[in-house]
């Protein structure tokens, strides 16, 4: 699964993207390095022509929900989310890119669990494959966009460590998968593991706290740095 990521740096330039901000929405691009479920942040999508960068929320509520649903997942299976009743109509019609630079990931069945920080090589950012939704709480009231992140099967790096990982999409794939107009069907080999040159560095466990939000979580300590 991918239940946290960073987005140090909001760059849509350093990934080859386009996208205008919604006259709307006010982008608050403080780092941040402990990125969690229900918080809204930047996804980029097509609803028209071009590319817009907007705010949702993660934690996905499908359009058909008619009361706000307790389990809201983060993160949608490559495998079945064409087929899925959940997921497949916004596959078919609503995917996204969601911003990142690196995600962690916990080894280990039983706590405690050991957190490492999964990013580039070189540092630069990255989109992972998303979808998103529109849902309304009642017909008077405002729309709430939501989205989640698609996982597959981990690749060489990962495996070790956990048995998914969210889809990093290449650059080049981008038009491919926010192009409304293509099918589901076409877009369904993007989602495999990343060839992506990675690392992955273990970091302390005070990650698994969402108020904690800084630098220092993604820097190797020892144990006596590790509290919740």
């Amino acid at each position: 699964m991918c239940g946290r990521y960073t987005l140090r740096r909001l760059d849509l330039h350093a990934l080859g993207l386009r996208a205008e901000p919604s006259l709307f929405e006010e982008f608050d691009e403080r780092p941040r390095f402990n990125v969690a479920p229900a918080q809204r942040l930047p996804i980029v999508r097509t609803t028209g022509h071009d590319p817009e960068l907007v705010l949702a929320v993660w934690g996905f509520i499908p359009s058909w929900a008619k009361d706000k649903p307790k389990a809201q997942p983060i993160n949608a299976r490559a495998e079945t989310i064409a087929i899925s009743g959940m997921f497949r109509q916004a596959f078919a019609k609503r995917r996204c890119l969601v911003p990142a630079d690196g995600f962690y990931e916990w080894q280990g069945t039983k706590p405690p669990k050991r957190p490492y920080f999964i990013h580039k090589r070189d540092d630069t950012p990255f989109a992972f494959a998303g979808v998103w939704e529109r849902w309304r709480p009642s017909p008077d009231a405002d729309p709430i966009d939501t989205y989640t992140i698609i996982t597959t099967t981990p690749n060489e790096l990962l495996r070790p460590i956990h048995n998914r990982m969210p889809v990093i999409l290449r650059q080049r794939d981008y038009p491919a998968w926010l192009d409304p107009k293509a099918s589901g069907q076409s877009v369904q080999d993007l989602l495999r593991p990343s060839d992506e040159p990675l690392e992955a560095t273990a970091v302390s466990t005070r990650v698994n706290n969402v108020r904690n939000d800084g630098p220092e979580l993604i820097e190797l300590t020892d144990k006596s740095a590790d509290a919740g």
